[in-house]
């Protein structure tokens, strides 16, 4: 690998970890900044001012929480409330943190890690960043939606086997395990910020990386056998 194109990866991976990490330290008051944003994004979308679904978007309070979960969603069906404004609900407890600022953060360190023109990384930036929020809206409808048929008696929507089957993974998927919040944000990173010439570039120079880090390991492994 030539000098150039070492110096391109290495600065990548050099400017990424550094506003990655800056960007995900647990600053004081950033958890109860985001999660306020997050769940005035989140009411200003998904709450219904008529309809059958009743939605609050409330903080937990920290010597109430458990753990991380941050953010408390109460749904209800209008419907099923009395005259004295009594009835079921459920409640769901999130974290704003991981579900919300985890991928916003790993793509804003991408976008701008990445050695392209500053037009094209603010470009970028702006579309990647809808993206995310996109995601993350549907990640906690996703999660509304799981708890809203008649297995919690709100009776909001009808699903059928498969389809509660399809809702409940899509909850397990981006609401539990949080691996999309990875994975997603580096597919919206690439097709945000690169053009084709671009991919063919980047992929070559990581090949060439990945080819001699790993001739480096088999040399020191004989070495360290002799």
């Amino acid at each position: 690998m030539s000098r150039p194109e070492f110096r391109f990866v290495a600065r990548f991976l050099c400017w990424f970890v550094t506003i990655y990490a800056l960007l995900i330290i647990p600053w004081p008051g950033s958890r109860e900044l985001y999660g306020a944003y997050l769940r005035s994004v989140a009411k200003t979308i998904l709450v219904e001012n008529h309809g059958r679904r009743i939605l609050r978007f409330d903080e937990v309070p920290a010597d109430k929480r458990n753990h991380t979960l941050d953010t408390r969603i109460t749904v209800a069906n209008r419907e099923q409330i009395d005259a004295n404004g009594s009835g079921r609900a459920v409640m769901l407890d999130l974290d704003s943190r991981g579900i919300g600022w985890t991928p916003t953060a790993l793509l804003i360190a991408l976008v701008l890690a990445t050695p392209v023109t500053w037009s094209r990384r603010l470009q970028a930036l702006a579309w990647g960043l809808l993206a995310v929020h996109s995601l993350i809206i549907f990640s906690i409808e996703a999660c509304i939606w799981n708890q809203s048929d008649a297995t919690s008696g709100l009776n909001l929507i009808e699903l059928s086997p498969f389809y509660k089957m399809i809702v409940s993974g899509l909850e397990e998927t981006l609401v539990t395990q949080l691996g999309a919040s990875f994975a997603i944000p580096f597919l919206i990173w690439i097709v945000s910020t690169f053009r084709r010439k671009d991919l063919q570039t980047f992929a070559t120079s990581m090949a060439k990386v990945t080819a001699v880090t790993g001739k480096l390991h088999c040399e020191t492994r004989r070495s360290l056998d002799n």
